[in-house]
């Protein structure tokens, strides 16, 4: 960890985007919250002033994590990200020790707890935790964030980038003095406005280059114009969702289950698909089972999967990911079936994505008033989601983070209405899959990860 210079995309105040927007009007209603936590399990627990001490630097190399969100006052337009005047970092980093004998399920029971408390409006939207006493002489790592903040890819790519692959005998971090991250510059009582400006006219400039590229090349243009209807049908396509899983809250039972890496890339190439299609698959056929065990019988469920359309060169904080849905395949499927099917919906699904459309309606959909997406989009997606399945990248080589290893990874994805998300991430090796369900819906989560379990198992059998 050499260095102390921001990091680019990461330090310049500025109006959110439309997608980072769509994240942040969300979370004004409980049931559509879009945080997203991240538990690293390490090898033993670090000392309590290195890991201040770490998160202090990174927060100089990152100096979006000490900006708020200021909104506009009818909630239109894009929000804007402003220092925090009032910004010290022990409001985002915390200690604390779990009750012995501490085991996995208190870990979760933790991971539940803060994924559900709400982020202060009036500063940065991020927090991290030492957990400490987890099987005595290990240590965790509880990081939260708003998704309004960034993806997953962005995160994990940056966080890669900062912390070693070593152990070092100290880190090599000058002070950070709180007195010197609190001087910030009070934010213009003007910025609301000029940021829902912003909004309107950098959505309608989008959306009139976009209609001048399609004026004056036609062939592109119709090819453009069929994809975006693809695109649309696909997202809008009649999916009748579960009865099994049709009630919603904002309650959270999380779980954890694992499976070696090399495991599940074998199961995929067996079938002629990847590794995220082989994943899904497994994610389906434990749907399958779960329905089958209460004695319903469904061929589909509609089913969410975010997809990045980040290109290599956009390193920057916030979120640059689409999403596609499909009717996820829960039918009496053996294994290999499945999988086909479902690469085959999923590789059909990213074909017909745009991504200068999609981010064009994303930004003019930064002009719908909050109280739209308060009241109204829960319902759509409670209607058009049942099952959210999210695979984020994890550590690309052996990371350590306050002088502790990581030996693990996990993250737990917002539900967004729907009735669960099932993230996995791999790190060293094994595929950790975190489970974000909605007790309302997944009544019986213990019966949930036996399914899940047993649909894994056959997967890997062959």
């Amino acid at each position: 960890m050499h260095g102390s210079q921001a990091i680019a995309g990461w330090s310049s105040p500025g109006p959110m985007n439309g997608t980072d927007t769509l994240f942040w009007r969300m979370g004004t209603n409980p049931l559509t919250r879009p945080h997203v936590t991240w538990l690293w399990f390490l090898d033993r627990t670090p000392d309590w002033n290195v890991f201040l001490d770490g998160c202090r630097w990174v927060v100089r190399r990152l100096p979006r994590l000490t900006h708020r969100v200021v909104d506009t006052a009818l909630r239109t337009g894009t929000p804007a990200w402003v220092p925090d005047p009032d910004f010290r970092l022990t409001r985002h980093v915390h200690r604390l020790s779990l009750p012995e004998p501490a085991g996995p399920r208190d870990l979760l029971d933790l991971v539940e707890w803060r994924a559900g408390a709400d982020f202060d409006p009036s500063h940065p939207p991020w927090e991290a935790t030492l957990v400490e006493g987890y099987e005595q002489e290990r240590a965790a790592i509880l990081l939260k964030w708003h998704h309004s903040v960034g993806d997953a890819v962005t995160i994990v790519s940056v966080m890669d980038r900062l912390l070693p692959d070593a152990a070092p005998a100290g880190l090599p971090v000058a002070r950070y003095p709180e007195e010197h991250a609190e001087r910030r510059t009070t934010p213009d009582a003007r910025l609301p406005l000029s940021s829902a400006a912003h909004g309107f006219t950098g959505g309608t400039r989008a959306l009139l280059q976009e209609t001048v590229r399609w004026l004056t090349t036609p062939y592109a243009a119709g090819e453009r114009a069929r994809l975006a209807a693809r695109s649309a049908a696909q997202l809008l396509q009649p999916l009748a969702p579960s009865p099994l899983l049709r009630r919603r809250s904002a309650a959270s039972h999380c779980g954890l289950v694992t499976v070696p890496l090399t495991d599940l890339k074998a199961a995929g190439r067996s079938a002629g698909v990847s590794v995220t299609s082989a994943y899904i698959s497994a994610v389906l056929g434990a749907f399958h089972r779960y329905h089958a065990y209460q004695g319903v019988s469904r061929r589909s469920v509609p089913t969410l999967v975010p997809v990045n359309i980040r290109r290599p060169d956009e390193t920057g904080a916030g979120n640059i990911i689409a999403s596609v849905r499909i009717a996820g395949p829960i039918g009496d499927l053996p294994a290999p079936a499945r999988m086909s099917a479902v690469h085959a919906s999923i590789t059909e699904a990213r074909d017909a994505l745009v991504r200068d459309v999609y981010t064009t309606l994303a930004d003019l959909g930064s002009c719908v008033p909050g109280v739209v997406h308060r009241l109204a989009v829960p319902p759509v997606l409670r209607r058009g989601v049942d099952i959210v399945v999210t695979s984020v990248p994890g550590f690309s080589r052996t990371t350590f983070a306050a002088g502790a290893r990581v030996v693990n990874a996990v993250a737990w994805a917002p539900r967004g209405g729907a009735a669960a998300n099932i993230s996995m991430a791999s790190h060293d090796g094994t595929c950790a899959i975190g489970t974000n369900l909605d007790p309302a819906a997944v009544t019986d989560p213990a019966l949930f990860h036996h399914c899940l379990e047993e649909s894994l198992d056959e997967m890997i059998s062959g």
